[in-house]
């Protein structure tokens, strides 16, 4: 056999197979099992207190995702998932082609790295859980805020499609199935008082109780929805995409902010991300476009509508296609 001829086939295949670990979609990615475990044991776990209210049907986050459970992650652990940016974005994007988005999560183990107290008590306040890696999870929007995650906005849009699917057929038959949401009680948004004038919740009839019940859970579906919108959007605003930032939604966005912080004496005093105290800027942040500072823990809610909806994919997918392109 000619060992030489031998050599020079092999080589190809084995740059194929490493390729391969790293290209959404080709195989099975390299850190599928490293994602699993970030997302069933995150490693920062917290009790959240205080829920922001919001009105229904849940409306669009200008621009980030607001759907969180009381488990994150800790900054190791973010800071291994940036490390690994390429190969996270490609387990990433695997799970999101293999979703089953109806599919309810089943009861993980606690995160072992949690330590107990000389009493016997955890101690973090809630128990130290993710999810269960084979169902959808806002932990995956998360990854994807945090890396910039534009290599799987194709296989995001494709979930978004699906998701918007079956949250329309829920919110016109109460027998339908929704798609799975996290977060619920914990995620620190609520919807708003869904009583009607008069009503007292301790005197509701059964059927009544229900029909509110229902409508506080499809709140929730409508907001994960809505957060991959705003993710979406996020990342065409952070790549500098021009004609999302030439397009209503953007103005509309500017309108909005302005409206709720342009006339803040404190945050008016910024003219520039740099003049934001070190100390404050995860509370607070500049927006470029349009000359505001803003305080990041209550967004700018944008009314949702079909037409906001179609704009948003309709962007995304010309991003996606310019970037074919380069």
């Amino acid at each position: 056999m000619n060992h030489r001829f031998l050599r020079h086939r092999l080589l190809p295949l084995t740059a194929a197979c490493l390729l391969a670990a790293v290209i959404p979609g080709s195989a099975k990615p390299a850190l599928a099992g490293k994602l699993d475990a970030l997302l069933r044991h995150p490693g920062d776990y917290s009790q959240i207190c205080d829920a922001m209210q919001s009105s229904f049907p849940a409306p669009l986050p200008a621009f980030r995702s607001i759907m969180h459970d009381e488990a994150g992650f800790s900054e190791a652990n973010l800071k291994f998932i940036k490390k690994n940016r390429t190969e996270i974005l490609a387990a990433v994007a695997a799970k999101l082609e293999g979703l089953d988005l109806l599919r309810a999560p089943k009861p993980q183990p606690p995160d072992p790295s949690i330590k107990k107290d000389e009493n016997g008590e955890l101690t973090v306040d809630v128990d130290p859980i993710g999810t269960d890696p084979e169902t959808f999870s806002t932990l995956l929007l998360t990854i994807i805020e945090e890396t910039d995650g534009v290599e799987v906005l194709p296989q995001l849009l494709a979930v978004e499609e699906k998701y918007y699917t079956l949250l329309t057929a829920a919110e016109k038959d109460p027998a339908a199935p929704r798609p799975q949401s996290d977060g619920g009680e914990g995620a620190g948004i609520v919807p708003g008082d869904l009583l009607k004038e008069g009503e007292e919740y301790d005197k509701l009839t059964p059927e009544r109780e229900a029909e509110i019940d229902r409508t506080r859970s499809l709140f929730y579906t409508q907001a994960v929805h809505r957060d991959i919108l705003a993710v979406c959007v996020r990342l065409m605003r952070k790549a500098g995409y021009e004609p999302m930032l030439e397009s209503s939604l953007e103005k509309t966005y500017g309108k909005l902010l302005r409206e709720k912080w342009g006339s803040d004496e404190e945050l008016s005093k910024y003219k520039s991300a740099a003049d934001i105290p070190e100390e404050d800027r995860d509370s607070i942040k500049y927006d470029p476009v349009h000359k505001v500072a803003y305080m990041t823990w209550q967004p700018v809610n944008i009314p949702f509508t079909a037409g906001i909806r179609t704009e948003i994919v309709t962007l995304t997918k010309s991003f996606v296609a310019s970037r074919r392109k380069k």
